[in-house]
């Protein structure tokens, strides 16, 4: 991987793909090149460490890729998938049953909307906290966009996340499932007792996925506007 000259520091909020656009301004006012790639991850990385989160590096000098499609979306995991599923599909990108647990406690940091978790509540789930239940449904009372805090600290990175999914309190299926599954729970107990450990794991399997299907050379470009190929 190349190294980029300028030192890159992301400070930013998570509001959306706009701030994405504003970085990429003002780093091609500061240090022209970066790509949109390497954008991405340093903003996934530094949006960890701000939200108390382990610090870690990566490597840099990603290019971005030449395909921009709708239809690319459907190789992302669903809010309704089981751990044999997240399983599988993690698996087919060379990562563990553990890496893909540490990687899901991301969920730590930020909301889900009720239209990714509203099917669990219009029959009984029994993997679900009867008392959380009325919690889910209160907030799809304000309808399909009311969000729902993935844990009681959304803007803390931190391991409550697991705590929740060992008390029933998971809000999406794909994320309740990791306790549910004998496959999984021992990995949700042992992050839900060792914050430590499930940062160290973390910030490895961060690594490993900043790796992943990399554009470099001819294979990629540098995009002047991330929102479209040049």
């Amino acid at each position: 991987m190349l190294k980029i000259s300028c030192h890159i520091h992301l400070v930013f909020l998570l509001r959306g793909y706009e701030i994405i656009d504003d970085i990429k301004e003002e780093l091609e006012r500061q240090c022209p090149g970066v790509s949109c790639a390497d954008i991405l991850a340093l903003a996934a990385r530094d949006a960890v460490f701000f939200a108390g989160g382990p610090v870690y590096d990566i490597p840099k000098g990603r290019k971005d890729g030449t395909r921009s499609k709708i239809e690319d979306t459907i190789n992302l995991p669903s809010p309704n998938f089981n751990a044999s599923d997240l399983i599988k599909m993690f698996g087919q990108h060379g990562f563990s049953a553990q890496e893909m647990v540490a990687l899901s406690g991301a969920h730590t940091i930020g909301v889900a909307r009720c239209s990714s978790f509203k099917n669990r509540l219009t029959k009984v789930d029994p993997n679900l906290n009867s008392e959380f239940a009325k919690t889910l449904s209160r907030t799809c009372s304000a309808g399909d966009n009311a969000e729902q805090p993935f844990d009681e600290t959304r803007d803390d990175f931190d391991n409550l996340y697991f705590d929740a999914l060992v008390s029933g309190n998971g809000v999406l299926t794909s994320d309740q499932t990791l306790f549910t599954s004998p496959r999984t729970r021992n990995f949700v107990n042992s992050y839900a007792q060792n914050q430590a450990l499930f940062f160290l794991d973390f910030q490895q399997a961060m690594v490993k996925m900043s790796l992943l299907d990399i554009k470099e050379g001819s294979k990629g470009q540098v995009r002047d506007n991330c929102r479209k190929i040049n």
